[in-house]
């Protein structure tokens, strides 16, 4: 009987969780937040026209400013980085945001890599600047029609 009570108690707390949850989150008519997503293609080699051959190899998106698409009408969402693996056989990638190939939310984006020879060592293939949004050299905006991005990094010598 006690079990019972509890479990009621539980379910009423889980529901005015959720509910009061549900009350943070921007979301459209679909219940998806309602910002502007751009499919993102692109490709990675290095300087000597190689493609990176890491047990890692993955590139972001790492936001700068989103523009206007989060600020109304959906107050409140959160600022998103976007990823893509580095296909070793031709350097290719598509961004992902939430869903596999979604692309990434229109905005200013710093480009970072993680390019490594395997995933245990974290032997890093390339310069540190490369790595963290700081230092890298490559930034870009994404909108509607643009790309597909080229990048040519430079590898760590002897790697």
């Amino acid at each position: 009987m006690a079990l019972t009570a509890f479990s009621r108690t539980l379910g009423s707390w889980a529901l005015l969780g959720a509910g009061a949850l549900g009350g943070l989150l921007p979301v459209g008519c679909s219940g998806e937040p309602r910002v502007h997503m751009v499919p993102v293609r692109g490709t990675v080699k290095f300087t000597d026209g190689t493609i990176p051959q890491g047990e890692v190899a993955t590139v972001f998106f790492e936001p700068v400013d989103i523009g206007s698409q989060a600020t109304q009408p959906a107050p409140g969402v959160f600022r998103k980085a976007a990823f893509g693996d580095i296909n070793p056989k031709d350097g290719s990638f598509e961004l992902t945001t939430v869903n596999p190939g979604d692309g990434a939310i229109a905005g200013k984006y710093k480009v970072v890599f993680q390019i490594h020879k395997t995933y245990l060592g974290r032997e890093s293939l390339i310069p540190e600047k490369y790595t963290r949004a700081e230092t890298t050299p490559f930034e870009v905006i994404v909108e509607p029609g643009c790309g597909p991005f080229t990048f040519e990094l430079e590898k760590l010598p002897g790697r």
